[in-house]
């Protein structure tokens, strides 16, 4: 295994060469180059496993570093004809704030950056793990594994994911399973038996992004649950702030036939609505009227927040823009379903590829905690809050009855 890290200041990298030592890769296999012309030059001559790229690096050794650098050299990998492609690329910066343009392109090509630090060794484990996966596994063992109990997808890192990794579900550091994607695994208990669960992420919000990170992974795990916890936009005389919707059932509201009728453009509504699981959903009803739980599991968010009120079951509609217009969600409701409770970006796109998923298809649900109501006033300090209270409902519900919706 050949490793390039691309870095200007090589001695942060005094921890982690011993550890990929240790882990089975030889002392001369792992180059180190401080500028991008270095890098240029060393992927021409060799084939590279793992590269590892500083975001904040010069062009040539004697340049000041820039981000554009890193995301220059990052396209040109990427798309165009280099001959040794690296096979895995990890981008690392200590200032994520700095670097944030250049993060999100990364984001964009789905690799992942990790946060550099002198006091936290995160970024070394979740390196290794890497290795360790480039080493040891491939995808014919990925396959052979046998299957996951629940896998949760998550819109975006922050705040979803973060919020179910606060779940005590004895979570590992990020493991890849294929060259773009990592889960975090865990386990939790349900009345005496253990239960294997993964979560990810994918690197940006909407259907299309969920559709292909759970496809992916569906064929990857081969999960017997796969949820969805987040945040949503509610129906105001429907819902309230702090309520956590289930979907059910959830259809992409944009969905129809564009016309032109007297120079006035229509659009002609074809909804495709996919229920959620009728077993998970009889499960819900049964919680959703305990209420002590729900306030006892809410009490330990740390924060401002509007409080929990309600789980609440109906339809969700999933749109592809982020919404700012109360008008919007009303139309919604007027001319598609009357009963709706929440509009979002995600979660027909989840369903979609459940249902499009090879037989034994899992079961699949979705639950969303109401953030703001989808207009000019909206509440971004509650996000969190309903992030946090998506995540304890999924607690609940599978600590309590995961055994056997499995």
């Amino acid at each position: 295994m050949n490793i390039l890290i691309v870095d200007d200041n090589p001695k942060r990298y005094g921890k982690l060469r011993p550890e990929i030592e240790a882990a089975g890769v030889s002392p001369e296999n792992v180059d180190i180059v401080v500028s991008i012309f270095d890098a240029k030059r060393s992927i021409q001559s060799k084939k590279y496993d793992l590269l590892i790229l500083d975001i904040l690096i010069p062009l040539r050794p004697e340049d000041d570093a820039h981000t554009d650098h890193s995301v220059d050299f990052l396209f040109e990998v990427q798309e165009e004809s280099f001959v040794n492609k690296p096979t895995w690329i990890l981008g690392i910066t200590s200032d994520r704030e700095i670097a944030s343009d250049a993060v999100r392109r990364f984001s964009d090509c789905c690799w992942t950056v990790l946060d550099y630090s002198e006091t936290d060794d995160e970024w070394i484990k979740r390196t290794l793990n890497c290795v360790t996966y480039i080493l040891g596994q491939d995808h014919k063992k990925l396959v052979e594994e046998p299957p996951i109990d629940l896998l949760i997808v998550c819109a975006l890192q922050a705040p979803e994911l973060t919020k179910v990794l606060e779940i005590p579900w004895n979570w590992k550091t990020a493991r890849p399973v294929d060259d773009v994607t990592f889960v975090h695994d865990g386990e939790l208990d349900s009345n005496g038996t253990t239960l294997s669960v993964c979560a990810a992420s994918a690197p940006r919000m909407g259907m299309v992004e969920t559709a292909i990170l759970t496809t992916s992974l569906l064929i990857k795990l081969r999960p017997k649950i796969v949820a969805m916890t987040g945040i949503c936009a509610g129906v105001r005389e429907k819902v309230k702030l702090g309520d956590v919707l289930f979907a059910d059932p959830a259809w992409n509201y944009q969905s129809g036939k564009q016309t032109k009728d007297k120079d006035i453009a229509r659009l002609k509504i074809r909804p495709h609505h996919i229920p959620a699981s009728t077993k998970i959903r009889s499960h819900i009803a049964q919680i959703s009227a305990e209420v002590s739980t729900f306030r006892e599991a809410m009490s330990t968010f740390n924060g401002d927040g509007p409080g929990f009120n309600q789980l609440r079951i109906g339809p969700v509609a999933s749109g592809t823009a982020v919404l700012a217009d109360g008008d919007i969600i009303k139309q919604t409701k007027d001319q598609q379903h009357q009963e709706l409770i929440g509009v979002e970006m995600e979660i027909y796109g989840l369903f979609a590829a459940v249902k499009a998923a090879c037989s034994p298809q899992p079961e699949v649900f979705a639950l969303k905690g109401v953030c703001d109501f989808a207009d000019q006033d909206k509440a971004d300090e509650c996000q969190s809050f309903a992030a946090f209270a998506s995540a304890r409902v999924l607690q609940l519900l599978m600590e309590k009855y995961g055994n056997r919706l499995v």
